[in-house]
């Protein structure tokens, strides 16, 4: 749906297997010359056998000359996947047989792809990418990566009108706009289309040259300058663990702080006295997975963690979502915002306790105006979340208690159902973006004289 590029595709097909299969004849005619080469002083009626075409081992199947390879490091997986797509695409269109988007190329330059592939920390933005990945591949669409935007470029040169889109890092996209060999300008014609290059970003603002609209998000943020929200999906992860019964969990809390430094007086919504209060008014042990990080803006002494909070230190991923399944509650400590870790409680049967940390103090019932760890929760309720106002000893207690008494089945926002991340990645990647960049320009031109970019 790219406008009238789209009935050029077959064509551009048919040269990539054109190109393909020069290669190869080029290879083979090579290697057949070298092997007469130690021959050319004889007779040509002495070697006949070897001439003959009968005596020659039959070549292999055109595209088994790509078949990928398997490194044995993890740092190489995503060499691996970019030889297993090329090789596929190249099959497919050789065998006219492609499936649903298969000859849609999405080349991804982003680094919490890799790192993440890579065997990088799941943090946020790492949960996000993995989810764009999983829609990717369920939605049938050829993925390419790139550690760096000059190696994207490489692959546009080779695959052209079949890349959909580039979705890179914002300093990445950046880089490009400004790089002289690698968005298309009058200069550089060969190369990418600055309409096709998106901003993978996590914050609200925009980060990309082309604006909001170019700028992907991982939560539906609102105006003044929404960018496009792509969202993702906790729900395969969440399920690889079994949901433990309510009736066979311990009575424990489970404190969402994987660092030391956000029980430190600057930012904690709690005061340690709170879960002193709350262990021994409510019976729940208090539990936390915080790490000390010497390059922290702030450090927490001893005193900042109370008595009552059991640290349990850093801990892999199955094990943190272990203890977080058995617990009756998850209390957020005003930092980090935005985490992914509400949402994975949520599904395992886990609410949610979210400080409120700036409001109205003329009307405090006014959510619009609430500044909350986690605003994409704050318009949900009790018996999924619990906002309690920062310092409100008696509000924070009840939040506990009353999460005790009502507890709740595995919860998943609509939003952020696979299907509904699919939907929303299916209709960015088939957009019309060649249309909105062409509006841009067009928009433009009443207040700069030189176009920003060319299409």
């Amino acid at each position: 749906m790219f406008n009238r590029r789209e009935h050029s595709r077959p064509l551009q097909m048919r040269r990539i297997v054109r190109f393909a299969l020069c290669v190869l004849a080029l290879s083979v005619g090579v290697v057949l010359f070298s092997a007469r080469i130690p021959f050319l002083s004889h007779r040509a009626t002495e070697f006949t056998s070897i001439t003959e075409p009968s005596s020659w081992p039959a070549a292999p199947a055109n595209m088994d000359i790509l078949l990928p390879t398997l490194y044995p490091s993890q740092s190489r997986t995503w060499i691996t996947e970019n030889q297993k797509t090329t090789h596929a695409l190249f099959r497919c269109i050789e065998q006219s047989n492609c499936g649903r988007n298969q000859t849609k190329v999405v080349i991804i330059v982003a680094f919490e792809f890799i790192g993440t592939m890579e065997g990088g920390s799941i943090g946020g933005e790492a949960i996000w990418a993995l989810s764009t990945l999983r829609a990717l591949s369920n939605l049938g669409y050829s993925v390419l990566f790139a550690p760096t935007m000059d190696r994207a470029v490489q692959l546009y040169h080779i695959f052209h009108e079949l890349v959909r889109v580039v979705i890179a890092h914002p300093e990445q996209a950046t880089e490009c706009w400004w790089n002289g060999s690698c968005r298309r300008t009058k200069d550089n014609p060969s190369g990418i289309p600055a309409w096709k290059i998106f901003s993978f970003s996590f914050w609200q603002q925009p980060d990309n040259p082309l604006g909001e609209k170019w700028t992907l998000s991982p939560e539906d943020y609102r105006p003044p300058k929404p960018n496009t929200y792509l969202g993702y999906s906790i729900e395969a992860q969440c399920h690889r663990h079994p949901f433990v019964p309510h009736s066979e969990r311990s009575q424990q809390a489970y404190i969402l702080a994987k660092e030391l430094f956000f029980f430190h007086p600057s930012g904690r919504a709690w005061p340690p006295e709170f879960f002193d209060l709350a262990s021994e008014s409510t019976g729940v042990a208090i539990l936390a997975g915080a790490k000390d990080s010497p390059g922290a803006p702030v450090q927490a002494s001893p005193s900042d963690l109370a008595p009552s909070i059991k640290n349990l230190g850093p801990m892999e991923q199955d094990e943190f979502y272990d203890v977080l399944s058995r617990s009756v509650v998850l209390i957020g400590m005003g930092d980090p915002v935005l985490s992914p870790t509400p949402y994975d409680a949520l599904c395992l049967g886990v609410p949610f306790i979210n400080p409120i940390k700036e409001w109205d103090r003329q009307n405090p019932s006014d959510r619009n105006n609430w500044d909350t760890q986690h605003d994409m929760l704050k318009h949900l309720s009790p018996p999924y979340v619990y906002h309690v106002f920062k310092d409100d000893r008696d509000g924070f207690v009840q939040a506990i208690r009353d999460a005790q008494a009502h507890p709740i089945e595995s919860f998943v926002l609509d939003r952020m159902k696979m299907e509904a991340v699919e939907y929303r990645l299916g209709r960015i990647l088939e957009h019309n973006w060649w249309a909105e960049a062409a509006a841009l320009l067009q928009e433009q031109k009443t207040t700069i004289d030189e176009p920003m970019f060319i299409l």
